[in-house]
Order: C-alpha cells, then sequence, then structure tokens
C-alpha cells in the first residue's frame, strides 16, 4: 500500500472511531487537496474521494489531468472565496496540514457548512500553535514569534528550508516574514473551539484517536495507559485533529446565524 493510500485509510479510522460510517457510498472532501494524491489513493481503494484546491492545473501541482476534467479535482475560487461545489453534497469533509493556512476561518468554515450534509463530519489534521518548530520554515517557535529580530537570529545561524539553500541571512529572514505573516495563521485551542463552534456541534479535539491510527502515533499509544494526558501533550505540541459535525435540521438555527 502506497504511503497517501495509508493515509487516506488513516483519516477514515480515525472518522470510524469517532462514529462516522464510512463505505463506498460516502462522499467525500479533501480541502486544500494539493496534487489530489490522497484523492487518487482513496478513489483507489474505491471510496468516493473529490478535492479541491488552489492552482490545480499548475505544473507546480501537476495534478491528474483526467480527474480535473471530470470534476473531481476542482479549483477553489478566491475572489470572492467559494468552494466549487453544490450545497449539501459531502458527508465527509477532510483536510491534512491545511487549516495552518486558512488566514479567514469563518470564510473558509462557512463554506464547508455550506457544501457539507446535514449531519455530515469534519476531521482536519494540523499542527498546534505551540509545536517547537515551525513545520514550514523550520524555524524554531515561528508558529508564535515571527517578528524579523526572531527570523534573522535564526536566519544568521543558518537554519533554511529547502527552498532557501542559497538565500542570504536577509533574504531568508525576509521571505520567512512574509510567508509566516502572510500565509500561516496558527491559532490557540480556545480559539479553534470558538472558531468551530460558530458552525458546527459536536466539535472535540481527537488526538487519541489520531494516535491510535496513525503509524508513527501506534509506537507511543500504548504510554496511554500509563500517561492518559499523553494526547493532550501531542495536541498540544505535535499534531491537532479536530473533529466536528454539521447541525442536522433541527439544531440548524443557531449554527447558521451567521455575523
Amino acid at each position: 500500500m502506497s504511503s497517501k493510500a495509508k493515509r487516506a485509510e488513516f483519516f477514515l479510522n480515525v472518522l470510524r472511531n469517532q462514529g462516522v460510517p464510512i463505505d463506498a457510498r460516502t462522499k467525500i472532501l479533501d480541502l486544500g487537496c494539493g496534487a489530489g494524491r490522497l484523492v487518487q489513493a482513496g478513489r483507489a481503494q474505491g471510496y468516493d474521494f473529490h478535492g479541491c484546491g488552489i492552482g490545480l492545473r499548475d505544473a507546480h501541482n501537476n495534478a491528474d489531468p483526467a480527474l480535473v476534467e471530470q470534476g473531481v479535482l476542482r479549483d477553489i475560487d478566491l475572489d470572492p472565496y467559494h468552494l466549487p461545489f453544490d450545497d449539501s453534497t459531502f458527508d465527509v469533509v477532510i483536510s491534512d496540514y491545511v487549516m495552518e493556512h486558512v488566514m479567514d476561518y469563518p470564510t473558509t468554515l462557512r463554506e464547508t457548512h455550506r457544501v457539507m450534509k446535514p449531519g455530515a463530519a469534519f476531521l482536519h489534521i494540523f499542527p498546534p500553535r505551540a509545536m517547537p518548530v515551525e513545520p514550514h520554515v523550520h524555524v524554531p517557535l515561528g508558529t508564535m514569534l515571527r517578528q524579523r529580530w526572531w527570523l534573522k537570529t535564526w536566519a544568521l545561524v543558518g537554519v533554511r528550508n529547502e527552498f532557501q539553500q542559497k538565500l542570504s541571512a536577509e533574504e531568508a529572514c525576509e521571505a520567512n516574514y512574509r510567508y509566516l505573516n502572510g500565509h500561516t495563521n496558527y491559532l490557540t485551542k480556545r480559539e479553534l473551539r470558538e472558531q468551530f463552534g460558530r458552525y458546527y456541534t459536536d466539535v472535540r479535539f481527537v488526538e487519541d484517536a489520531f494516535l491510535r491510527n496513525s503509524p508513527r502515533g501506534r509506537k507511543i499509544y500504548p504510554l496511554t495507559k500509563v500517561m492518559p494526558f499523553l494526547p493532550d501533550l501531542y495536541g498540544t505540541f505535535m499534531t491537532r485533529a479536530a473533529f466536528g459535525r454539521r447541525p442536522e435540521p433541527a439544531s440548524t438555527q443557531a449554527a447558521t446565524s451567521y455575523p
């Protein structure tokens, strides 16, 4: 099984752990799907995966042109922001290291709410605010400290990501400053609860299920028997796994009174 196939199965197993029924008829949206590799892998396993992202036709992303032409993979409209699917289309929405790039949570969550069926579930996996090293630029505490003096300090000692090897310290600092402040948004756990809670019910963090089902997590999951706080610790410093549901019709009044 390929790594993407394992990743797709991992997402589905975590959802099953939350009581979400998954079968070949379940319509699943991968939000921010990149080149659509997770979608391809899920479909190859017999699941009804779809994806949307930005720049699917760009050579950099190299999305499968057949899936683009079929409408399985679609570009997100940005002005105004609009997911390219009809209302109440999906049973499940997932994302894999995407939510840390969402700069406007209300608009994004309103749109995911719109394309989800009543009672549908979401599962978003993303890095937490207190992650020791920012995963994109590799700067320690870059999730919280993004001032130029901090970024310049680490650039001077040689910290670079794979795209910055030939940049000077000044250039790396400026590149990281623009990227972190313009393209990343690390919310606190309390802020995440507030944002998700405006549109969804049954909102919870499911790092316990993450550890139980992920290849790396399974190695440390047995420790939760003697360290029951381990999932919370993992969610604080390593990976967040956020779950929730679109309200059923009888409980939609509060969740659909958008500000």
